[in-house]
């Protein structure tokens, strides 16, 4: 399992709770953390300082959901699309992931949409074609696009450990807390869901193309909640149909790709 988190802490809000999962089935999970996030200005700290910090949050984060750490650190907003593509393409080569997880074009961070594009430019280089399974970062997915949902209820001391990994980024990562919980109210589950875009890796290529979109993120107030999930709502269903429209034909019948229909709790 790769998974492409444009800064650290991206991995943690969008899938901690699968790649625990990941973990304890046995398989291996990689996380590129693409950039060093240090532009973020928590605590006041100078970039280096914030590098650092980042990079430490970032391994701790990832021996806690039992993942290999890769530390890329580009420099945030200081990197060329060769050198991102390079270090994408690298580790397809080193570990020939069966599934990346990807992030989304959903999204209203330029890092989060610039790392999105060199992926989807980066997939033809992988030894086979992975599946791809967008998470969402600050930017909900919402039904639209989910298609893939993760019941990781039973994991919550654990998740909650990963994101205390981050005391930097607190203040962006515990609104998605929020958003779990609403998410398992809406699929009937206990207290937390993961849910993921899962398409072919051309189609996730293919998307790309597309103009970006006004979104907006969460705040730390949930009244603002409903607003979230307004803006952007007619572009997230145009991605959806989109995705849906470019999905292949099962060659196999007995084991067809992911599609955009309706998600199924898992």
């Amino acid at each position: 399992m790769l998974v492409i988190a444009p800064h650290p802490d991206d991995e943690a809000v969008g899938c901690a709770g699968t790649l625990i999962r990941h973990h304890e089935r046995g398989d291996l999970v990689r996380i590129l953390f693409m950039t060093d996030g240090s532009r973020s200005r928590a605590f006041g700290f100078d970039v280096d300082s914030m590098r650092r910090l980042r990079q430490a949050e970032g391994a701790r984060a990832a021996a806690r959901m039992g993942a290999d750490c890769n530390w890329v650190g580009l420099r945030e907003g200081d990197w060329s699309n060769e050198e991102g593509r390079s270090a994408i393409v690298r580790a397809f080569r080193e570990i020939n992931p069966t599934v990346v997880y990807a992030p989304s074009l959903i999204d209203f961070h330029p890092e989060h949409r610039r790392i999105a594009k060199i992926l989807g430019t980066s997939l033809s280089e992988a030894v086979a074609e992975p599946e791809v399974r967008i998470y969402g970062a600050q930017v909900p997915l919402t039904p639209q696009l989910t298609n893939l949902v993760h019941d990781v209820s039973d994991l919550e001391t654990a998740i909650a450990s990963v994101f205390a990994s981050y005391p930097s980024q607190s203040q962006s990562t515990m609104p998605m807390m929020r958003l779990r919980r609403y998410a398992a109210r809406f699929y009937g589950a206990a207290t937390q869901v993961e849910g993921f875009c899962a398409v072919q890796a051309s189609t996730y290529a293919s998307l790309q193309r597309r103009p970006p979109a006004r979104f907006k993120a969460l705040s730390g107030r949930a009244w603002t909640d409903p607003l979230v999930l307004i803006v952007g709502l007619a572009e997230r269903r145009a991605w959806g149909r989109a995705a849906h429209a470019q999905q292949p034909q099962a060659a196999n019948p007995t084991s067809p790709p992911p599609d955009t229909s309706p998600a199924r709790l898992s």
